[in-house]
């Protein structure tokens, strides 16, 4: 039976193609801008101030921002998303811009260029302030709502803003300003920029804050990724803070704000896609994945070539042509390489360990190797499956059955299931049905690791199928042995017995009613003691086969009557079992019948003068009984008795174990363990 779907499979719809197309276009006008810095790297660029130098790192964070947000809203359309996109958009258009106003520099005459400065200025602008004061508000599962929804308007407002003011600006020997001609107007904006600058920064602190109280709020299993959001939100809220000191007081501090912002922006989207991973609605698929790498990749090539030029021009003697072509040369022989690490890497990320077979067939294996009686070894399986691959929901049917299960269950889980066919010896026996998170669907990754698995799936199955069959089988014969046992009581102790005590009575009025003779009224005398000797010894066996206390479950108290039952003369028997009464029936039984067994064989064959029964429930589960007694041991000849069989039959009913130990004029100890 081939593996079905419930319900199609979800359809992209305009936001998701557009989302798609900008992430595109993006990717296009970053390669653009970089062919176009590297044409014009030893051009002289234009007369004023466009820190070409940071070029390369907008470059960078537009290749990173711009990839999440597509990533985002090709897979769920949600305005973080949206957010991503713009900022990357930003960053790019911002580092368009420095490129264009360099190769204006060599050819006066392009068309914009006054328009280049005042759009590097906005342009970074609102990318690093949407990330502080924007997107902190929109990363929920849901639409933001109530102070989410007023958070992110108001800091949108914020936003809109500075990049109007910073657009506005005059760039000190530039082309004059198409809309203020650089005049009073651009005045009054610089004015406004310069005391604007804390407050952005004062306002970013507070979103950190919102997130500390939202993160003291939050579950457990959420407060470390948040943790690391709200230290991320932190880090690019003092980045820009720095990055703006740094232009101002320039050298050095440039430098040191750079470093600090380029950082601390690259650590936001990392910290946010990790967030997002660890929710199972945002789960993403094999496409969304090679995306991801293309960015890093892209992005990763930028950083590297920048920082290597630089290094060799601090170490090299070359010109910056030889240089290039070095750094060139090398990275075209590291990108193979380093694609397949991220390749892995980033699939770890999206897929977890099922994005290696060989990983996953390890965790299986470590679940069914680490089964106990509280987590078969199916049930072990069938929970790795599920946090390996990440699903909503496994489920293991077996003879239209349901076996096992892992995970909530959920009302529309039809509609995101698949359902794979479990076959034994060449027929089906069952059914694999694995649930994807909500809003998601299984891609063909999982689904072909599922099929290859659901041989092992289907043994495990029959496995525990036939361990649970043997088990009940057992239960069921200790069952009907202890109803045996107790008809076999009620017979002695209710039937022979008084039968035979009736037969005595009436032997013993025989010689009231008729003339005997000397001799026969003796022998009739002992046939009336040892018929009452006899029914004694039936009532006693019916008292010892199965103590009627026992019935009530009242452990301790049959083992008190049976010590008091063997203390007689220089024989005595102590009992140590505050924890008795807890065990089930069964179990009751079977430690009072072996307990009952070694005592009387230490009163009868040991010649012993103490007997110590103690019962343990271990922490782990089960019950362990030990009976010793200071008797004279077990000779290495002895030939082990009925009893010695009886006791490790009963145990074996439960699955148990018995162990004997005696050393010759030292005693002897039987320990009984069941699980």
């Amino acid at each position: 039976m081939p593996a079905t779907t419930s319900g199609p499979a979800p359809v992209r719809g305009l936001p998701e193609r557009a989302g798609a197309a900008l992430g595109a276009v993006l990717v296009a006008l970053g390669l653009a801008t970089l062919a176009s810095l590297l044409l014009t790297a030893e051009a002289s660029g234009p007369s004023y101030e466009v820190r070409r130098e940071l070029a390369p790192f907008d470059l960078v964070m537009s290749a990173v921002y711009g990839t999440v947000g597509a990533l985002m809203v090709a897979r769920r359309r949600h305005l973080a998303g949206w957010v991503f996109l713009v900022v990357g958009w930003g960053y790019g258009v911002t580092a368009a811009s420095i490129a264009w106003t360099v190769l204006g520099g060599e050819h006066p005459d392009l068309p914009g260029l006054a328009w280049a400065p005042p759009v590097v200025l906005a342009g970074w602008t609102t990318s690093a302030l949407l990330t502080v004061l924007v997107l902190p508000w929109l990363l929920t599962p849901r639409a933001p709502t109530g102070w989410l929804r007023g958070g992110a308007i108001g800091g949108a407002a914020v936003v809109a803003v500075a990049a109007v003011v910073r657009m506005l600006l005059q760039v000190p020997g530039a082309p004059p300003h198409p809309l203020t001609g650089g005049g009073r107007i651009s005045d009054l904006a610089r004015r406004a920029d310069d005391a604007l600058i804390p407050v952005y920064f004062l306002l970013a602190l507070l979103v950190a804050a919102h997130l500390a109280w939202r993160l003291r709020r939050a579950p457990v299993q959420q407060r470390r990724e948040l943790l690391w959001f709200v230290a991320s939100v932190l880090a690019v809220a003092v980045g820009y803070m720095a990055f703006e000191i740094g232009v101002s007081l320039d050298g050095r501090w440039f430098v040191i704000g750079t470093a600090a912002m380029f950082v601390a922006a690259l650590t936001l989207p990392a910290v946010v896609f990790l967030l997002l991973r660890r929710q199972p609605s945002w789960q993403l698929d094999l496409a969304i994945s090679r995306t991801l790498v293309g960015g890093l990749l892209t992005a990763i090539l930028v950083a590297s070539y920048v920082v290597l030029v630089w290094a060799l021009s601090m170490v090299a003697p070359w010109g910056e042509q030889s240089r290039g072509v070095v750094v060139v040369a090398g990275l075209a022989l590291a990108v193979l390489p380093l694609r397949d690490w991220l390749q892995r890497q980033v699939e770890r990320l999206v897929f977890g360990s099922g994005a290696d077979p060989s990983v996953l067939l390890e965790r299986v294996a470590q679940a069914l190797s680490a089964a106990d009686e509280d987590q078969p070894q199916l049930d072990g399986m069938i929970a790795a499956l599920r946090r390996a691959l990440r699903l909503s929901r496994v489920e293991v049917t077996l003879h239209d059955t349901l076996l096992t299960a892992d995970g909530r269950e959920e009302e529309d889980q039809d509609e995101r299931a698949i359902r794979l066919p479990l076959s034994s010896n060449g027929r089906t026996i069952g059914e694999l049905v694995a649930v994807a998170p909500r809003g998601e669907r299984l891609d063909p990754r999982s689904v072909r690791l599922l099929r290859q698995i659901s041989g092992l799936v289907a043994v495990a199955a029959e496995l525990d199928e036939t361990n649970r069959a043997l088990e009940a089988a057992r239960a069921r014969v200790v069952e009907v042995r202890h109803e045996e046992r107790r008809l076999l009581r009620r017979e002695l102790h209710d039937g022979l017995g008084p039968a035979l005590s009736g037969t005595a009575l009436a032997l013993a009025a025989v010689p009231a009613t008729s003339s005997l003779s000397a001799d026969d009224a003796v022998l009739l005398r002992r046939l009336v003691e040892e018929l009452s000797r006899r029914a004694d010894d039936v009532r006693q066996m019916a008292r010892v086969l199965l103590p009627p206390v026992l019935d009530d479950g009242r452990l301790g108290e049959a083992l008190a009557l049976l010590a008091d039952r063997y203390s007689m003369g220089r024989f005595s028997v102590s009992v140590d079992a505050p924890h008795a009464d807890r065990l089930d029936g069964i179990h009751q039984v079977v430690v009072y019948q072996v307990a009952a067994e070694a005592v009387r064989n230490a009163a009868r064959h040991a010649g012993a003068r103490h007997c110590l029964v103690r019962v343990e429930l271990p922490d782990g589960g089960g019950v362990r009984l030990e009976v010793c007694d200071d008797g004279r041991g077990i000779s290495a000849e002895a030939a082990p008795g009925v009893g010695m069989a009886s006791m490790r039959e009963r145990a074996g009913e439960l699955g148990g174990s018995v162990e004997v130990t005696a050393t010759e004029g030292r005693g002897t100890t039987v320990v009984m363990v069941l699980p």
